[in-house]
């Protein structure tokens, strides 16, 4: 029979345990609080990558409307003043030798014969100049018509442009909220796992003291799995992407990666071990860099804040590289833009192969 002083200790690890797990259990319910939220926030930040995305379209879209409406304004506008310009021509041309206005010399001249030479002079000259004015009219009218459209695809894309500022507004204070909710999740992740170590080493007193108690022993605990795997997700947590593969893009471009929205400073990993190529600061590219993979393939990185290891440096999978910024063409709107060259060649889509890695 175990002694008093085996069993007050059995107990006091017992007890111990117990009041770990009731720890652990308030732990894991403000643990489900504290991922609904991140379950919501990334619901509005995976709209506002749609959102942005088609906003993006649509500007594109009323760029290109608004070049072919001003190409047609300056057309028609041409064939409208050089048509006024003909008739103007014919009336002065007709007329120049006249000091006064030719309807009042018709009114009131005395000659007969000089009255109906001067009236079948009009009455050609009517006849004549009858063309031209159509053309000047019709000319004139699409013109209007013309401006008016323009003037319309402009206040569109004004309002576009309004509602793509106030969305990028939303979605940075989505990102912030989503970093700080995601920094809470790591240390409650941490706190867990401490109250797990500490409730396993309870529960392993407990054991022992159970075994002293008994006179036997405890098989000895499986190892914990260990990952493997030769690639991993470009960027950390929390992140928000879509697929806009040859979306519009202004300038006429299609799009050709995926757009990874994250706050600033968020991670960026190497998908894959290789060399990490960092390339001169471009105006769309902004600091960015080729991982040159040892799987044959070149993945492109672009929009960095900050390179976190050397040009030419060889990276393994998952190794920190890069952290995210709007360098380039992305001012306000941290994201990574990420391509796929299998084989180092034409960019395919990457959103299949994100999707895979990132979930």
């Amino acid at each position: 029979m175990p002694s008093p002083r085996r069993l007050i200790t059995l107990a006091v690890s017992l007890a111990l345990a117990a009041s770990l797990l009731s720890a652990s259990t308030a732990g894991a319910q403000s643990l489900g609080q504290a991922r609904a939220e991140r379950a919501a926030l990334q619901e509005r930040l995976d709209a506002a990558a749609v959102q942005l995305n088609d906003l993006e379209v649509r500007q594109a879209e009323l760029e290109g409307d608004q070049q072919l409406l001003e190409a047609q304004l300056a057309q028609y506008s041409y064939e409208a003043r050089a048509a006024e310009t003909r008739i103007n021509s014919r009336i002065r041309e007709v007329f120049k030798h006249g000091a006064q206005d030719p309807v009042l010399q018709l009114l009131t001249g005395t000659d007969p014969q000089d009255a109906i030479a001067k009236a079948t002079t009009i009455e050609q000259l009517i006849g004549l100049d009858r063309v031209a004015a159509e053309i000047a009219v019709g000319a004139r009218a699409r013109a209007d018509n013309t401006a008016t459209l323009l003037a319309q695809s402009e206040a569109e894309l004004t309002a576009t442009l309004g509602v793509q500022r106030e969305a990028l507004a939303t979605l940075q204070r989505d990102l912030e909220a989503a970093k700080k909710l995601e920094a809470r999740l790591v240390e409650d992740d941490r706190r867990r796992q401490e109250e797990a170590r500490r409730r396993a080493e309870a529960e392993r007193r407990a054991a022992e003291a159970a075994s002293r108690a008994s006179r036997s022993s405890a098989p000895a605990a499986a190892p914990p799995p260990t990952g493997g795997g030769g690639v991993a997700c470009p960027i950390g947590q929390p992140r928000s992407f879509t697929d806009t593969w040859g979306a519009p893009r202004s300038g006429g471009r299609g799009h050709k990666g995926v757009d990874m929205l994250a706050p600033y400073g968020t991670p960026i990993y190497a998908v894959t071990s290789g060399i990490w190529d960092v390339r001169s600061y471009g105006s769309s590219a902004g600091n960015w860099a080729m991982l040159r993979g040892d799987d044959g393939h070149v993945y492109y990185y672009m929009h960095l804040q900050r390179h976190r290891v050397g040009d030419g440096a060889r990276v393994s999978a998952g190794q920190l590289t890069a952290t995210t910024g709007d360098t380039g063409n992305a001012r306000g709107t941290p994201h990574l833009h990420f391509e796929y060259h299998p084989g180092g060649g034409g960019a395919v889509n990457p959103y299949p192969l994100v999707k895979g890695l990132c979930g």
